[in-house]
């Protein structure tokens, strides 16, 4: 019973999980999903509290079925008002838009992921999103579901913050990054947070899930400018320039997997074809000299 009652709970305030353990005031790690599955069972300080902040007796949160009584029927209007606070939290939100629009140079907000996944020890996973779960993220990236279903690990080296991995489609970022590549990204709270000439992964409305080097323009022109970095095949993959409201997700590429080394950078073969063909060069005159 305890399980339902906290899904219904949230799903009450109209929350994700994330929100909901920050409605509480609780830290990202706790295994909120666990608890709704039914897989771990919560402390009593944790029960206490959600008891405290709905209002609702122990003995009701533990044993009654809230979803078939009308136990939260007073708290209507502040389920109204979270909805309504909601609706000016997201991402893509008019706050967001208006902090970047006056021009604040250090303006953020507390979204994090709609949806994040945690082991059993609490640690927060990192999410896999292959090419083929594109389009599927796009409709899903909010949906603990959804989420659910992509493979999730734990990457070494990687500290506070809010990762996801994406694999890479395509080569409008070669040399950088080849086809098939993996990005590891970590959760951009802000557009102020977006930093010139670096790679992000953006996930867009209208251009769906991209991998490109950014341009911060939100302060001056209200856009964030995508570049590739294929400047051998510049017409091919066209400059995208998108508006704050086709932006739902941003991540910052903190390092990336790959199944084939790099080659030398262009300079370095150039160098090491010189010397080939000098060493050719010294064994024709060797032979050639009496």
């Amino acid at each position: 019973m305890i399980a339902e009652n906290l899904k219904f709970l949230r799903k009450f305030k109209n929350l994700t999980q994330g929100e909901m353990l920050e409605f509480i005031g609780l830290k990202a790690n706790t295994l909120w999903s666990d608890y709704e599955r039914g897989k771990s069972t919560p402390q009593l300080e944790f029960l206490l509290l959600i008891s405290d902040k709905f209002k609702i007796s122990l003995d009701d949160l533990t044993k009654t079925d809230l979803a078939n009584t009308n136990i939260l029927q007073n708290d209507e209007d502040s389920k109204k008002a979270d909805n309504t606070n909601k609706n000016t939290n997201n991402y893509t939100n008019n706050s967001l838009l208006k902090g970047v629009k006056e021009g604040s140079e250090q303006y953020s907000n507390s979204m994090m992921p709609k949806v994040v996944t945690m082991d059993t020890q609490g640690n927060e996973n990192v999410v896999f999103v292959p090419v083929k779960a594109r389009a599927g993220y796009l409709n899903g990236y909010g949906d603990e579901e959804f989420i659910s279903t992509l493979p999730a690990y734990r990457l070494p080296g990687l500290g506070n913050g809010t990762f996801r991995l994406f694999e890479v489609g395509g080569l409008s970022m070669h040399p950088t990054l080849n086809d098939k590549d993996m990005v590891i990204g970590s959760f951009v709270e802000s557009f102020a947070a977006v930093r010139d000439d670096r790679v992000y992964v953006v996930v867009t409305k209208s251009e769906g899930i991209v991998v490109k080097r950014c341009l911060n323009r939100f302060q001056t022109d209200d856009k964030l400018i995508l570049k590739s970095d294929n400047y051998k095949h510049r017409d091919d993959y066209p400059t995208i320039v998108c508006n704050p409201e086709d932006i739902l997700e941003i991540w910052y590429v903190t390092g990336f997997m790959s199944r084939q080394l790099r080659p030398p950078a262009e300079m370095y073969t150039r160098l090491i074809d010189l010397e080939a063909r000098l060493t050719l060069t010294e064994e024709k005159l060797k032979k050639q000299l009496p």
